[in-house]
């Protein structure tokens, strides 16, 4: 169970990002989730609470605040590329836009 910083070569391996490929967002804890695949594209509000059984990776696009986990909180900010390793459950609080991969 591990939260790290991870630099672009360590990011996994997918399409190029457009947005214009996911699907219309829908309401979803008071902020917006637009969902393709294993990709999740989220526009918060403030909080937004994800549960996961393997690794996921958050790219920051916009905002900045922390992850809230089981283990206390990390920090992020506006352009941070995130791994969560068998996190289980956490919060991503801070108005934002993330990119989430799910692994």
């Amino acid at each position: 169970m591990k939260i790290e910083k991870v630099t672009e070569d360590m990011w996994p391996a997918v399409p190029v990002f457009d947005e214009s490929i996911f699907p219309p967002p829908l309401k979803v804890q008071g902020s917006e989730l637009r969902a393709l695949d294993d990709m999740m594209l989220i526009n918060s509000g403030g909080r937004f609470k994800l549960f996961t059984e393997g690794c996921d990776y958050v790219r920051v696009l916009e905002g900045s605040g922390h992850i809230k986990w089981a283990r206390g909180e990390h920090p992020f900010h506006e352009g941070d590329l995130i791994k969560l390793d068998g996190v289980k459950e956490y919060e991503l609080n801070g108005k934002g836009r993330f990119l989430v991969i799910r692994r």
